[in-house]
């Protein structure tokens, strides 16, 4: 009966020792001495003290006093002094002084104004001439590995591919049996993305495919049709973001400016024709980017662009055609 009667008083026990583990704040000083003692002073008074470890780390468990909402938190100035042999923390409400320090002490203010809250984790870093200070809500592990996930801001881009015109050699063979083109050519691409958030961006690029070639012959008469054109792009990205990782898929405007230049031999006599064209239409496509680090990703992606517009003088002549494009390069990450 009377071990039963020891129960609740344990269970009792157990609760309060859990709450208050709940409720207390960790206190980490690292970069000091081994062998230095650390104290960590709550608005002049001493609530806990320590000694460094041979890795140069101090991890104390300090609780705050309740304030009128009947938790351990405040808005606080913290302060730490080096006395000696003694690291001194300071963690004073906003509304109060922080204690002057002692003979021989030389103190670092710690700037800012910190919300201590329950379970909160107050790292302090005394390596440098001036101390740093993290404030993390809940545990705070050093050796836990970096996860490295895809960035915001300004990212420049740049790299080459293959791309090709669909109907290049359909509309300058015709009917001619012995015509075909060069498939797919060489392609470059340069141009920056501004990732609003790592979902959502937007950017401009300019994509410049090698000449592509169409000859053709028959009889005593034979041809070479060469087209060049530039293309500025501006589209809206959508990314799914998986931690270094971002697949993205993209739409929008392009604009193209095209040479088209025929060259006919018939017998001795040859004659070239040649027609510039520009216009608007629009342009999609898709990719996947792999952070290497926190500046450099590698990249791939594939897309079509729509070239279509008219004659740049007379807009007798009209081009509507299909670019399809497979690009890989690297991105720069600026800001």
């Amino acid at each position: 009966m009377s071990n039963l009667l020891r129960l609740p008083g344990l269970a009792a026990v157990l609760t309060i020792a859990v709450a208050g583990a709940a409720n207390a704040q960790t206190v980490i000083v690292r970069g000091a001495v081994p062998g230095e003692s650390v104290e960590v002073m709550v608005n002049g008074a001493a609530v806990t003290t320590g000694t460094v470890g041979p890795d140069g780390w101090a991890t104390l468990s300090a609780t705050l006093p309740v304030n009128d909402a009947g938790r351990p938190e405040l808005d606080a100035r913290m302060a730490i002094d080096a006395c000696g042999t003694t690291r001194r923390v300071h963690i004073v409400d906003r509304n109060q002084l922080v204690p002057p320090p002692g003979e021989g002490c030389t103190r670092s203010d710690l700037t800012g104004i910190y919300w201590v809250r329950q379970r909160s984790t107050i790292v302090i870093d005394v390596s440098r001439p001036i101390p740093d200070v993290l404030l993390r809500q809940g545990a705070y592990n050093p050796n836990a590995p970096v996860k490295r996930t895809v960035p915001t801001g300004l990212v420049a881009f740049g790299g080459g591919g293959l791309s090709k015109v669909a109907d290049a050699a359909v509309v300058a063979c015709g009917n001619v049996a012995e015509c075909g083109d060069d498939g797919y050519v060489g392609a470059y691409n340069l141009g920056g993305t501004l990732w609003l958030t790592r979902w959502l961006g937007i950017e401009g690029s300019y994509l410049r495919p090698s000449r592509l070639v169409v000859e053709g012959q028959g009889g005593n008469f034979s041809f070479t049709s060469e087209f060049d054109t530039d293309i500025v792009n501006t589209v809206v990205k959508l990314g799914i973001p998986i931690g270094p990782v971002r697949m993205f898929g993209q739409g929008g405007g392009t604009y193209h400016e095209g040479t088209t230049r025929m060259t006919q031999t018939i017998g001795d006599e040859s004659q070239t024709v040649e027609t510039r064209t520009d216009g608007w239409s629009y342009t999609f496509g898709g990719g996947l980017e792999a952070w290497i680090n926190d500046r450099f990703a590698l990249y791939g992606e594939a897309g079509q662009t729509k070239i279509k517009g008219k004659e740049r003088l007379a807009g007798e002549i009209e081009i509507a055609d299909t670019l399809t494009h497979f690009l890989f390069g690297i991105r720069f990450r600026i800001f």
